[in-house]
């Protein structure tokens, strides 16, 4: 468990751009990598994160996509400074409806797991508490628990075979709030990040995100997204694009049902 006391939460990220009006009244923002003024311990954790994306593993719902995948949740409670990695089989499963992604058929699917080591990464903590703080639901901060989502996904892609993403067009993830940050690009071409209204026509972003801690911010009821597909540079070499995605869902009580 992450420490609930405040030190875990004074080591945050100092950037220079507050997001959180842009993304209430746009329902995206981006941030540069420049926005970002890391400090030596911040950037030997970011890369320790970078090097931990070699040992993702593969996609199993998708063998021939290219993609590596690790999924694993926390539970975010803001009013006591506290966050809380989830350690349960719920914690590991990722299930989207189908009418966000018609592609999976609604089925949850399991990944493997983040390592604890990486779930307690300060600049991923810090990252989450920047993120939160800079999406719309930071207004219920005092009353309301968070589940956090926290997923890495590696594109990778051969000469012969482009990486592409799932589902590859115009999507809604689900949660309502997702930041999307980029660690690792090499030797790719592609990926563009692109973000629509909700008419899906009139594009608001259509940006391709290049150096660690590019970032992207989403609010689900707003914005309609996608990313392009990767093609590597060069016959013979492997590329790949390695992000971080943040996802934030309110925790919100069920009352029982009668009998």
């Amino acid at each position: 468990m992450i420490s609930g006391n405040h030190n875990e939460f004074d080591n945050t990220l100092v950037c220079r751009v507050n997001a959180y009006q842009t993304m209430k009244s746009m329902g995206y923002c981006q941030l540069d990598s420049d926005d970002f003024n890391l400090t030596d311990e911040q950037k030997s954790d970011l890369s320790f994160i970078q090097r931990h994306f070699d040992s993702l593993a593969m996609d199993p719902y998708d063998e021939k996509s290219g993609r590596y995948r690790q999924h694993s949740k926390y539970v975010l409670l803001p009013c006591l400074h506290l966050l809380v990695p989830q350690s349960s089989e719920h914690a590991y499963s990722y299930k989207q409806d189908v009418g966000f992604n018609d592609e999976v058929t609604g089925e949850a699917r399991k990944f493997q797991p983040v390592p604890d080591e990486i779930l307690s990464n300060k600049l991923i903590t810090s990252l989450i508490l920047h993120d939160f703080k800079n999406s719309p639901l930071y207004q219920y901060a005092d009353t309301v628990p968070m589940e956090v989502g926290i997923h890495f996904i590696r594109m990778k892609a051969t000469f012969s075979s482009p990486s592409i993403s799932v589902p590859n067009r115009l999507h809604k993830d689900g949660e309502p709030c997702t930041w999307i940050h980029l660690i690792n690009r090499n030797g790719v071409s592609g990926g563009e990040n692109i973000i629509t209204d909700n008419t899906q026509t009139n594009i608001l972003c259509n940006q391709i995100m290049l150096r660690p801690l590019d970032s992207i911010g989403i609010v689900d009821d707003l914005v309609w997204h996608q990313v392009k597909p990767i093609h590597v540079e060069e016959q013979g070499k492997v590329g790949y694009r390695d992000v971080m995605l943040i996802d934030f869902t309110p925790m919100f009580a069920m009352p029982n049902s009668p009998a």
